[in-house]
């Protein structure tokens, strides 16, 4: 091993272990594993192979071969690089015992794409990518050099498309043209063309789920007709009866946990000052004042809705 490779700093759950002396850097291996061996994580952030200096297969075999983990997660963003250890890499994964769930989170391209197929569950971000195609080469000399490394490269592609058939359950020659054509896979295309299970999705704008949207003069249509979906799921007035009701709607209209509990809090203090007679009244105040309160908001909602 000519660097460093593995960097454990990186904890991303307790119990982790830490065997790194400095961290990785850019297309290098990052494992992370937990103590009592139940999981572990492994980032292929970068080039794969020696061409680039990226993550060699010697070093992945060696460090995912010394995992005694029941799961493992690959997160994978990769351009790809060589052919030849990508497929050692894509191995030595396949044949762990562990049950491997891979998560696309940027790019899978070229060979980093072959090694995603080697997860017993792939999960792709909604706005990340897989990428295939025919694989390259470079070749110095005459015309009889040329053709050998044409066949080479020829028979090099059988290997992947073996490889993505098996995974996507699509006939070699519905997925060699795909090659042929360099084709980009984004997130939901990735899920239906069979190259990955789960589409994880993007977070929404927290903007998207307040009803109170629809107060507003220019509100673009997607972002209204979510808001008027997000109102429907809000408390009626006449179905609260307590203080604890009105912090769910005020949540629900997209305040935040914070002020609806310093509103709510608020109501309460007022009730405790309308204890001259007795807690019965009080309560009966409080309750007025809330529904009064929602039926209000509701109404300045259904005016723009």
């Amino acid at each position: 091993m000519r660097n460093p490779l593995i960097d454990l700093a990186l904890v991303t759950g307790a119990g982790m272990t830490n065997r790194a002396h400095r961290p990785a850097g850019p297309g290098h291996l990052r494992v992370n594993a937990a103590t009592d061996d139940s999981s572990a994580e492994i980032l292929i952030y970068g080039e794969i192979g020696g061409y680039w200096d990226g993550i060699q297969a010697e070093d992945f075999v060696k460090e995912i071969g010394a995992l005694r983990a029941e799961t493992i997660h690959l997160r994978v963003n990769s351009p790809g690089g060589s052919v030849f250890d990508g497929v050692t890499i894509y191995n030595a994964i396949a044949q762990h015992p562990a049950h491997v769930i891979v998560h696309i989170e940027g790019v899978a391209a070229s060979i980093a794409s072959v090694i995603a197929m080697a997860g017993d569950e792939i999960r792709i971000g909604e706005s990340a990518n897989i990428m295939i195609h025919k694989p390259w080469s470079l070749a110095l000399g005459d015309a009889e050099i040329m053709r050998k490394e044409a066949a080479v490269l020829d028979k090099l592609e059988d290997g992947l498309l073996a490889i993505y058939a098996a995974r996507t359950s699509q006939k070699v020659d519905a997925l060699r043209p795909l090659l042929a054509a360099e084709t980009w896979f984004r997130g939901q295309e990735a899920v239906d063309q069979g190259f990955a299970d789960i589409v994880v999705p993007a977070k929404t704008k927290a903007a998207a789920r307040m009803p109170l949207l629809n107060l507003y003069q220019h509100t673009p249509v997607d972002l209204r007709s979510a808001a008027r979906s997000a109102q429907a799921s809000v408390v009626d007035p006449d179905e609260i009866t307590d203080p604890r009701a009105f912090e769910t709607m005020l949540k629900r209209l997209g305040f935040s946990r914070r002020f609806a509990t310093a509103v709510t809090a608020g109501g309460f203090k007022a009730a405790r000052g309308l204890r001259d007679a007795d807690e019965d009244t009080a309560s009966t105040e409080l309750v007025q004042a809330i529904r009064a309160s929602t039926a209000a908001i509701r109404a300045l909602c259904a005016t723009r809705g």
